[in-house]
């Protein structure tokens, strides 16, 4: 055999190994990718209530590649990328979008026949501020839905400006309304923390217990409390990174149960040494919820019974995994009118027309700043705006995409901002600020 004949199968051969190794993670990689798409088409097109051609303008800025369609019969969302690889969201009623990775969309319908459409609806009251401030606060919103770059987009949905639980400022986007659901991506982890105040209002967990897991009773785990899991000091290793195959994307697009994947992520640090963003313990938190009730049909209903219908927050809709657990880190959808009566539930100490909901002090212990988060996390919220200048006793939920709902007791405000902004184009900061200063 000839020199070059050998460079030749040697460089073959190299090329063999290295698909051999990388073809797999490619391959996960643009599953992840189409699912990814599936799931955001199939939840804007029939929760929100969008055009699947305003979604590919929009929403898919991070996997545009793809070719989407949209089964109205059989309410799903199918998703392809380069024709290799495709997956499948199915649509169910008060459910919103599961992805149809591990269950067939028949398993997926035969999960329950809980009724959701007998809704409670409450309208926030309307109140006038004097010229001044609306004329501020005018200026703001015109401010926060501008376009001046379009190659830029900032893409401001929805806003809305409750002072003293009444409305004061609000403002949509074209092709949306005051009763569009729309994506708190991260912000339903706040909402994972209103279900965890109930059962603790209930007497079933306690924050300052063992997290109850039975899963991690023989192990160090079992020193980890639902304190921890709450503030993101579990000290639990789980890779929250989204530009790569990584614990999150494949917890929240690949794998049947979010919950049962994250509880058996492995220790990396003493609970309560360190803080580390994970979308892992919020699921974990749900998979904790799920246990203290006997049915699948007990628990989708008990958000739902017990929060959403008693603030009427008639848009509300929490999306489950394949199992039916709710993905309670980053798959809520509900209208900015109903995002903000969830903030101003928090504001009020948790009481909702004479109502205790949540537990006496549970705003208070959410809003506490976690050790070693640098002044950002409290508990499922976020307080780092308080780092720069605004009031110490502000917090608010936070969303990939420039989701917030900003809570500030001290001021009675509750603002909320809903849009599609990626890469940072929104100065958030800015616009809480000239709010603020409005009041």
């Amino acid at each position: 055999m000839s020199l070059r004949k050998k460079i030749l199968l040697g460089i073959l051969l190299v090329l063999v190994i290295a698909i051999g190794y990388v073809g797999p993670y490619y391959y996960q990689y643009a599953q992840i990718g189409a699912a990814y798409n599936a799931k955001t088409v199939c939840s804007c097109v029939f929760v929100s209530g969008r055009s699947l051609a305003s979604v590919e303008k929009e929403d898919l800025y991070a996997i545009p590649y793809g070719t989407q369609t949209i089964d109205r019969k059989a309410h799903t969302a199918t998703a392809s990328l380069f024709g290799l690889v495709s997956q499948t969201a199915l649509y169910r009623p008060g459910l919103g979008c599961t992805l149809v990775n591990s269950s067939t969309a028949q398993e997926l319908k035969a999960q329950t026949k809980l009724d959701f459409t007998a809704k409670t609806i409450q309208e926030l009251p309307d109140s006038t501020l004097p010229a001044g401030q609306r004329q501020t606060l005018a200026k703001t919103l015109d401010w926060a839905f501008a376009e001046p770059d379009t190659s830029f987009p900032v893409l401001t949905r929805a806003v809305v400006v409750l002072h003293r639980g009444k409305v004061v400022a609000e403002r949509y986007a074209p092709g949306i309304s005051r009763t569009t659901p729309l994506l708190g991506w991260s912000m339903t982890k706040s909402v994972t923390n209103a279900m965890i105040g109930l059962l603790v209002k209930d007497g079933k967990l306690k924050v300052d217990a063992q997290a109850p897991i039975a899963e991690w009773k023989n192990d160090e785990r079992k020193a980890i409390k639902l304190d921890n899991l709450l503030r993101m000091n579990s000290g639990l290793d789980f890779e929250e990174n989204y530009s790569n195959v990584s614990d999150a994307t494949k917890m929240l697009f690949r794998v049947p149960n979010a919950g049962q994947y994250a509880l058996q992520s492995k220790m990396r640090a003493k609970p309560g040494r360190e803080w580390y963003y994970s979308s892992g313990t919020t699921n974990i938190l749900q998979e904790i919820i799920r246990r203290q009730f006997k049915s699948l049909d007990d628990y989708l209903a008990f958000p739902h019974q017990r929060l959403f219908n008693k603030l009427g927050m008639s848009t509300a809709i929490l999306e489950p995994d394949p199992s039916g657990n709710y993905v309670g880190s980053s798959f809520m959808f509900a209208s900015a009118r109903d995002w903000a009566k969830f903030g101003q539930l928090y504001l009020q100490d948790g009481v909702w027309k004479g109502e205790q909901i949540l537990p006496k002090g549970w705003a208070a212990y959410s809003a506490k700043e976690t050790p070693h988060s640098d002044g950002y996390y409290a508990a499922q919220f976020w307080i780092g705006y308080r780092k720069d200048g605004m009031p110490a006793d502000l917090f608010y939920a936070d969303g990939f995409e420039g989701q917030r709902v900003l809570i500030v007791p001290s001021k009675q405000l509750v603002v909320v901002r809903l849009g599609c902004t990626g890469y940072n184009n929104f100065e958030d900061k800015r616009f809480f600020e000239e709010v603020l200063g409005a009041f």
